[in-house]
Order: structure tokens, then sequence, then C-alpha cells
């Protein structure tokens, strides 16, 4: 098995660069072209891109050499757009806020039908990029005026209530793994979580199983939900890729890298989920693993990152086991002054 990292603009070496065995760093962003080149000799099995660049990735895949191996990204860039996914979840009678086209309604009648606060959201996007909440009027024409291309955004009505994401891995017949947390901080509104505390939800992987038979891919994919007032869950994103929180997940306790590993391979196990306790306040990543580190369990942080990397190094190589303990050991470095 072989691993590939095509980034823009990421010349300086990072631990994470062990994992590939083969780096590819550009001064810009490609063509679909440009990366079917990239990509001519290797026999592509799955790919995980950012939102920004997984329309390019997909039309850059459809260029190569049909594979007789495993094609887990076929599906996914039917998710991309934001305003299309709400559309189609909606018919399925999942609770979706209510949007409106930015190109088709001024600020003034989108304010009329949703109220203030508004959210305006770009079609394609993540990490809470191009996602903005006005509480004014004015602020949100404003930005509206600078918008370059109207028909990529909309309007979203906002729920007010509690953060969960949903993540999953989806293999060829059901949800291999599933995971639910409340996002409790933020690195920025709407952006990448930093605290989570992790929750059986039942109600929340319901939805997930309802989602994987609809969207018909593999591999994996998590969803964002906001619970109002009234105990009713609202889904306001899907992304059909790997998630930030995989190392939290992983450390404590759900088996995502087993599960990824048995849609690749079409076999393997899976080791059961052995999460002691719920309603635990978790780090993400990247801060993550130093603070579980200095969190009073180490032993057991450091007892799962060895036996994962073990169990999995003949399928993912020895830089796989080196790259996530330099990682440990750099966050537990840098921690050591404030214990």
């Amino acid at each position: 098995m072989r691993t590939i990292r095509v980034s823009v603009g990421h010349s300086k070496w990072q631990p994470e660069g062990l994992v590939f065995d083969r780096n590819v760093s550009l001064s810009s962003v490609p063509t679909a072209e440009q990366l079917a080149e990239i990509l001519f000799d290797e026999d592509v099995t799955d790919i995980q891109p950012t939102e920004s660049l997984a329309g390019t990735a997909y039309a850059a895949l459809d260029l190569l050499p049909r594979s007789d191996g495993p094609d887990l990204w076929r599906g996914r860039a039917a998710f991309l757009d934001k305003w299309d996914v709400a559309i189609r979840l909606r018919e399925i009678g999942l609770r979706i806020p209510d949007t409106l086209r930015a190109d088709l309604s001024p600020p003034t009648e989108a304010v009329t039908h949703f109220a203030l606060p508004i959210v305006l959201k770009s079609r394609v996007g993540s990490s809470g990029l191009g996602v903005e909440v006005f509480e004014s009027l004015e602020s949100l024409q404003k930005f509206w005026e600078t918008i370059k291309e109207p028909r990529e955004w909309f309007y979203e009505r906002f729920v007010q209530g509690e953060s969960f994401v949903c993540a999953a891995c989806v293999g060829d017949e059901e949800i291999e793994v599933v995971a639910t947390y409340e996002t409790i901080e933020r690195v920025y509104f709407r952006g990448p979580s930093t605290v989570v505390v992790l929750r059986h939800e039942p109600t929340l992987v319901d939805i997930a199983k309802r989602l994987a038979g609809v969207m018909r891919i593999r591999g994996f994919v998590c969803f964002d939900v906001i619970r109002d007032t009234s105990g009713h869950e609202w889904i306001h994103d899907v992304n059909p890729r790997v998630f930030g929180t995989f190392s939290m997940c992983q450390l404590a306790g759900y088996d995502f890298v087993g599960a990824y590993l048995k849609c690749l391979r079409g076999e393997g196990s899976i080791e059961p989920n052995r999460l002691e306790t719920f309603d635990v306040r978790s780090y993400t990543f990247p801060s993550g693993l130093g603070e579980v580190l200095r969190s009073g369990h180490s032993g057991r942080a450091w007892s799962r990152t060895f036996r994962w990397g073990w169990r999995y190094e003949r399928l993912l190589g020895w830089r796989y086991f080196l790259s996530w303990t330099m990682r440990v050991l750099t966050r537990s470095g840098r921690s050591i002054p404030e214990r």
C-alpha cells in the first residue's frame, strides 16, 4: 500500500510527511490534467481532498485509466455543493435549515424570510471558511455587495442550539464505526473544533444510517448538527471525507483506522469500541494529542498509540508508526512547561 500527498504551498518539512511514500509540493493549485499526470503511474484506491480542491481532484481521477481495485471516491463529488446537498436531504425528510440562493434573493428579501441573525454560506467550503453570520441587515448588505459570484452563495436560516458532530466510516454494506460528540469550543465561529465532549447519541447514529443509505458512498463521512431548544436536530453540513477529530476519536477507542483499512482492502477486522465512559472532555487535532497526554490518562493514550501503530505497521509501514510517535512526543514536550 502506497500513500501520496499533493500539497499546495507547503514546502516546509513536517513529521506527517513521514507517512507518505511520495510528497509532491506545488506552488499553485493544479488543473485536473496536471493532477492526473502526477497520479498517472499510481493505482489510486482513494483520495481525501479538501473541499476547495475536491472538484479538481475528482475530475483528475476520472482522467486516469480505470482500475480493477477499490475506488472509494466514486459518488463523493455529488456531495460537494452544500446547496444541492441541502435540497437532496430535505427531500428525504431530514431537517435542514431553510435556504435561499443569494443570486436570486437580495438581503432584504432574505431577512424578511428568515429574520436575524442570518447565515450566508458558500456552496463549497470547509473548516468554517465561507460561513458568515450577520446580526444586522446593514452588515449583510455590505458583505453581499462584495461577493463576486452571488450564485456561489446562499442564505440559511440561523438555528440556535447545541452543536454536535457525527463521524462514521461506511463499509460496503453498513456503517463500520461511528462516533458522536458535542462541540464545546472552536477555533472560530463555525470553524474547526478544539474542545469536544464524547456522547452517546442514538438519534444521531440513526441519522447517520439514513445518510449512508442515501449517499451510497464508502469511507469517511461526517455531518454537523444543531440541536435546538425543542430537541430537534438540524443538519447544516455534510462532509464526505476524513474529519479533523480523527486522531482524538482513535485515541478514545474508536477504531477508524481498522474500519478504513477494511474498506480499502475489502477484508480485515475492526477492534470493538473500547470507550470506558462517555461525557469525557477531549481536545481535538492538532492540540488533542498533547492535551490527552497531560490530562492524567497519558498511559492509556500511549498504550493505544503504540498498539495501533504496531498493529498496522505491516500495512502502512514503519513511517506511520514513527510519524504518530513524533507527533505525540512533540505535543508532550511542548506541554511540559505548562504542567
